[in-house]
């Protein structure tokens, strides 16, 4: 049986465990593990350096979905082949696994993870003029990343409400602007509000945002907001039930590769990472998710 390498974010905005807490919680499940509590992103990178045979090994995320993206990260800028990727939901989001229905519980979805059930997932990678990254899940270009821009810059006090505080905060001032994206086979270079490209369904705390994605189809969902600031107040709320698809000003495509060619930021998955211009490209079938 393989050994679990457990990444612990001691900071995600959900249920708090000791490494002591955990140790016994596996080894009530008979598994073998070695736990690993972290502060920063770094870390992850140094812990996966250390046990990087993925024969050998099952890599095992609790936290949100920082977490889990920060694991798939290190593990595939690592050049790990095909690697057996557990996550156990204790984020304030927790977004990605909600296509699974995965337990909360801790033990339900430890033994959910016994099953020996591999998902073979597509993941992205994305590069822009300075920084990197891989991601499962859902990338926002635009208003929704300069939310989460201004999240990550609020006091402590307000953390565990950043993203609806910031979302209220920017929509005073938020408004169209120029876009450009190109795929294979599309160009769009127009005025829009926000751009969301999706490899993943969830979103935002539980937003149905895209109810079409596979993860194994080696495409992500590109939807455009075509839109003014008063109308994606409405399709962002029908967006939580995955009713907003059907607008005519929801511009929907699909593509194994994108440019981003104007400067709007970008998150992903709840997280800033940088400006445009940026190239985003697919690696199908990257990681085997324990279901």
């Amino acid at each position: 049986m393989k050994k679990y390498i457990v990444i612990y974010n001691k900071n995600s905005r959900g249920k708090t465990y000791s490494k002591q807490d955990l140790e016994m919680i596996f080894s009530s499940h008979d598994l073998d593990s070695k736990i690993f509590v972290t502060n920063e992103i770094k870390e992850v990178d140094k812990i996966v350096k250390k046990f990087k045979n993925s024969k050998d090994y099952v890599y095992c995320a609790i936290g949100g979905d920082g977490t889990l993206n920060s694991l798939i990260n290190a593990l595939l800028s690592n050049n790990i082949k095909n690697p057996e990727v557990a996550c156990i939901a204790s984020g304030s989001g927790s977004d990605f696994m909600r296509t699974f229905a995965m337990p909360v519980d801790i033990h339900q979805a430890i033994s959910r993870i016994k099953s020996n059930q591999n998902y073979s997932i597509d993941a992205s990678f994305i590069e822009s003029k300075t920084k990197s990254r891989y991601f499962i899940n859902v990338l926002n270009y635009g208003f929704l990343a300069e939310t989460v821009n201004l999240s990550e810059k609020l006091p402590n006090m307000f953390k565990r409400f950043r993203y609806p505080i910031s979302f209220w905060l920017k929509l005073f001032t938020g408004k169209q602007s120029l876009f450009n994206l190109k795929t294979n086979t599309y160009e769009f270079d127009k005025k829009a509000f926000n751009i969301s490209i999706c490899n993943g369904q969830f979103f935002g705390g539980g937003w149905n945002i895209s109810p079409k994605s596979s993860l194994q189809d080696g495409l992500l969902n590109i939807q455009i907001f075509k839109v003014t600031k008063i109308k994606a107040m409405k399709l962002f709320f029908l967006a939580k039930k995955g009713l907003h698809l059907t607008d005519p000003d929801v511009i929907l495509k699909k593509s194994d590769k994108i440019s981003l060619k104007t400067q709007q930021p970008i998150e992903i998955d709840g997280d800033f990472f940088d400006y445009g211009p940026a190239e985003i490209s697919v690696k199908k079938h990257s990681i085997q998710l324990k279901i």
